[in-house]
C-alpha cells in the first residue's frame, strides 16, 4: 500500500498543473451553463502570489455527493458555499458529462437547500431532496421533499408531501416507486416540553408509487429507522433501526435489518450494531456493510448472507481504516474508500476471500465516492493544492470533471508532504503531515505550530488544509511550519492502532504528537523555542492536555475541548462514546480524573484561548468554560470567546471567519 502514493502523485501533477479544466463552470437554470465559480482569475505570469486569508478560504466553495449515472455517462454532484459546513444555508445540484465534452450544468436553481440527487434506475429521471417550497402548497413552512426532475423533458415538481419533512429515500429498481423514510403525520405541532432520552415520534418507511402517488406504511414497531436501501431484485429492503432518533442510539446501537416489501415484515436482523447501511449485492443475495470494532472503537466491514444470516469480516489485513464499502458491478467485488496512513484511496477486496488490494491511489482526501455499473467511479476529494472537485476515474485513469476553486492558483500555499517517525516509546511507526510555508528554506527552523486532529479516530490527510476547522494552509501562508500528526487513536492504522488510548486519553497519544515534534527539531524544521498547539473537538483536548502536562509549548488555541471526562461522559448526547474509553462511573472515576486536564491547571503557564459553540451538545460549553474560568481563577493569561446558536461544528460564516482571524492573530501574538 506504501507505493500508492507515489503512482497517484505521478498521475495527478500533470493534471494539477494544467489545472484540469478549461472549461467555466457556472449557473444556469436546467439547459443552461454559466460560470459562477470563477470567483477569481488565476494569478496572470510574472505576478507574484500572496498569502491566503480567511477571506479566501471563506470563498471557497465545497462539494459532495457524487452520484454517477447507471450508463456512467454524467454525474450529478452538490455544492455549498465554504467548505466543512455541516449545515450551509443552500446547496445547488449539478451535473457533468463524463468525458468532459461540455462544462457542467446546474439542476436545480434558486437559493434552496438542495441535494441528495439519485439517478432513476433508466437513468432518464432525477429525484433529490429540497426545501423549496411547492406552488400548491397550503402549509405555511417549507419542508425537505422529494422532488422529481426530467432534464431536457420535465421541470422540477415535489413527489412527496410529509409533513415534517423526508429524511431520506431510495428508487426502486423497476423504478416506479420510492422508499421514503419519514415521520408519520403528528396532530400536535409545537414544540412541548421533552423528555430525555424517549423514543419520540419515530420516522418509519412508506412505499410511495410514483404513478398514484399512493403510499403505504411500512413501520417497525419500538424503532426508528434510517439509511434505507433496496434490493436489486425488489422484495426487500434493508434499513438501520434504533429505539430513539438520538444520536447517541442512532450511531452506537442501530441494528442492521432487512424488511420484506410486500408484508413489511422483519425478516432478519444481520447485525445489532451497524455503522452504514447496507450495499446490495448485484444477485441480491448479500449485502455489505460497516460496524463497530471491538468495544465500538475502530471500524469494522462486513458481508452477510441475508438468507442464513451468516455474516463475515472482511478487509481486515489492511493497514487502514475502511469507511465506506460498497458493491461495485461485479458480482465478487466490493469496493472501499479506506484511511491509509494519511491518505484515503479506494481499495478493492474480494468477496469471496475479504482479501483487500490496491485499486484507485490518491494524494489526498476522498469524502465519497459512486460506482457506475461498467466499473466508473466518481469522486468528491481535494488534493493538496486544491480544494474540493468532482473526479471520475475509468480505464485506469483519473480526471477532474470540476475546477470549483480556480482562486487558489494565485494564492501562495504551503507546500504539504506525509512524514512519519518512530515512538520513543515502542518502535511504533508514527505517521503525519507536514505543512511548510511558500518560502521555507531547508536548515532555517521556523516557528513551528501543532495541529492536532478531532475524534481520536480520525486522521489527518496529505489533502487541502484549508477551512474554518483546518487551519494549516492559513498559518503555513503566514511563515509557520505546521505538523498535523496522526498519533494513536487515530483512523489509518487499523483497530489496534485506536485503541491505543483506551484508559488513557493524553498518554500514549500525547507522546506520539511529542515524538514528531521532536524530530522536526532535529531536522532544523521546528524552532524549538517558538513552539504552539491548537485543535478543535479532541484536538483541542490535546491542546489542553499540552499546556497542563508540558513546558514545550509557548501558547495553545483549545477548541471545543472535552476537558473532563467524568462531566463530559454525564452531559454529551454520545456517552457510549466516552465510556467506550474509560469504562462506566464510579469504576472510571479514577481514569477520567488522571485524563482530565481540567485537574491540573494550576500546572498552566502560559497564555490559552478557549473557543467553543454555545449550544453545543457533543462537548458541551461547560467543558470550555470551566477551563477558562479555572485559569482565570488561578490567576493565569486565558481568554475566550463563544459563539452564540452554534453546535459542535461552527456553521455562522461570520463565526467561522472570526474564529480563523483569532487563530492567526493569537499565534502571531503569542509565538
Amino acid at each position: 500500500m506504501k507505493d500508492l502514493s507515489r503512482a497517484a502523485t505521478a498521475q495527478l501533477r500533470p493534471i494539477l498543473l494544467a489545472g484540469a479544466l478549461a472549461a467555466s463552470l457556472g449557473s444556469a437554470t436546467s439547459g443552461q451553463t454559466a460560470a459562477p465559480h470563477d470567483t477569481a482569475a488565476p494569478a496572470p505570469m510574472g505576478q507574484v502570489e500572496r498569502r491566503i486569508t480567511p477571506n479566501d478560504i471563506m470563498g471557497l466553495t465545497g462539494v459532495h455527493d457524487p452520484q454517477i449515472a447507471p450508463d456512467g455517462t454524467r454525474v450529478l454532484y452538490v455544492t455549498q458555499p465554504r467548505l466543512a459546513t455541516g449545515a450551509p444555508e443552500h446547496s445547488e445540484i449539478w451535473i457533468a458529462a463524463h468525458d468532459r465534452a461540455s462544462p457542467p450544468v446546474r439542476l436545480t436553481q434558486g437559493t434552496w437547500k438542495e441535494g441528495s440527487p439519485r439517478w432513476s434506475p433508466d437513468g432518464t429521471a432525477i429525484a433529490y431532496i429540497s426545501n423549496r417550497k411547492a406552488s400548491d402548497d397550503p402549509s405555511g413552512t417549507a419542508t425537505r421533499q422529494v422532488w422529481i426532475v426530467r432534464p431536457g423533458r420535465e421541470e422540477p415538481r415535489p413527489l412527496t408531501r410529509f409533513a415534517d419533512g423526508v429524511r431520506s429515500f431510495a428508487w426502486a429498481p423497476d423504478g416506479q416507486s420510492l422508499a421514503v423514510l419519514a415521520r408519520a403525520p403528528r396532530e400536535d405541532t409545537a414544540h412541548p416540553i421533552q423528555e430525555v432520552d424517549a423514543p419520540g415520534v419515530p420516522v418509519d418507511l412508506w412505499i410511495q408509487d410514483l404513478a398514484s402517488g399512493a403510499v403505504r406504511r411500512i413501520a417497525v414497531k419500538g424503532r426508528t429507522l434510517s439509511d434505507v436501501s433496496w434490493s436489486p431484485d425488489g422484495t426487500r429492503i434493508a434499513v438501520r433501526a434504533a429505539a430513539t432518533s438520538g444520536l447517541n442510539d442512532r450511531f452506537y446501537h442501530s441494528e442492521l435489518r432487512v424488511l420484506d416489501v410486500a408484508s413489511g415484515a422483519s425478516l432478519r436482523t444481520l447485525r445489532e450494531s451497524a455503522y452504514s447501511g447496507a450495499s446490495w449485492s448485484p444477485d441480491s443475495r448479500k449485502v455489505a456493510f460497516t460496524a463497530p470494532a471491538q468495544g465500538t472503537i475502530g471500524i469494522d466491514a462486513f458481508v452477510a448472507d441475508v438468507a442464513s444470516g451468516r455474516v463475515r469480516k472482511v478487509g481486515a489485513e489492511l493497514d487502514g481504516t475502511i469507511r465506506q464499502i460498497v458493491w461495485s458491478g461485479e458480482a465478487d467485488t466490493l469496493l472501499a474508500r479506506a484511511v491509509v496512513h494519511t491518505r484515503q484511496q479506494i481499495v478493492r477486496i474480494d468477496a469471496r476471500t475479504g482479501r483487500a488490494s490496491p485499486h484507485l491511489p490518491f494524494e489526498g482526501r476522498i469524502t465519497d465516492f459512486s460506482v457506475a455499473a461498467d466499473g466508473q467511479i466518481a469522486l468528491a476529494a481535494s488534493t493538496p493544492e486544491r480544494p474540493a472537485d468532482i473526479w471520475i476515474h475509468a480505464d485506469a485513469r483519473l480526471a477532474a470533471l470540476t475546477d470549483l476553486n480556480p482562486q487558489v492558483r494565485g494564492i501562495a500555499l504551503g507546500t504539504v508532504e506525509e512524514v512519519q517517525w518512530t515512538s520513543q516509546r515502542d518502535g511504533q511507526t508514527i505517521y503525519g503531515v507536514l505543512v511548510l510555508p511558500p518560502d521555507h528554506v531547508p536548515g532555517s527552523p521556523r516557528k513551528t505550530v501543532v495541529l492536532a486532529h478531532g475524534g481520536p479516530h480520525e486522521a489527518w490527510a496529505t489533502a487541502w488544509q484549508g477551512s474554518w476547522i483546518d487551519w494549516a494552509q492559513l498559518l503555513a501562508s503566514h511563515g509557520y511550519a505546521v505538523v498535523l500528526p496522526n498519533p494513536r487513536g487515530s483512523a489509518g492504522q487499523g483497530n489496534a492502532y485506536a485503541r491505543g488510548v483506551i484508559s488513557g486519553w493524553g498518554t500514549r497519544d500525547y507522546q506520539d504528537l511529542t515524538d514528531g515534534v521532536d524530530m522536526l527539531v532535529a531536522r532544523g524544521i521546528a524552532d524549538p523555542a517558538h513552539l504552539g498547539i491548537g485543535g478543535w473537538s479532541y484536538g483541542g483536548f490535546l491542546s489542553a492536555w499540552a499546556v497542563t502536562h508540558d513546558r514545550r509549548f509557548r501558547t495553545a488555541v483549545i477548541g471545543a475541548a472535552p476537558t473532563d471526562p467524568l462531566t463530559l461522559a454525564l452531559a454529551t448526547d454520545t456517552p457510549d462514546f466516552v465510556t467506550a474509553y474509560f469504562g462506566l462511573p464510579p469504576e472510571a472515576i479514577a481514569r477520567m480524573d488522571r485524563s482530565a486536564p481540567l485537574r491540573a491547571l494550576d500546572k498552566v503557564e502560559v497564555p490559552v484561548l478557549v473557543l467553543h459553540g454555545e449550544e453545543d451538545v457533543r462537548v458541551p460549553l461547560a467543558q470550555g468554560l470551566a477551563f477558562y474560568r479555572g485559569l482565570r481563577l488561578l490567576g493565569k493569561p486565558a481568554s475566550m470567546v463563544s459563539y452564540p446558536g452554534e453546535p459542535h461544528r461552527i456553521g455562522g460564516a461570520d463565526h467561522q471567519r472570526d474564529i480563523q482571524e483569532r487563530v492567526l492573530a493569537w499565534f502571531d501574538a503569542h509565538l
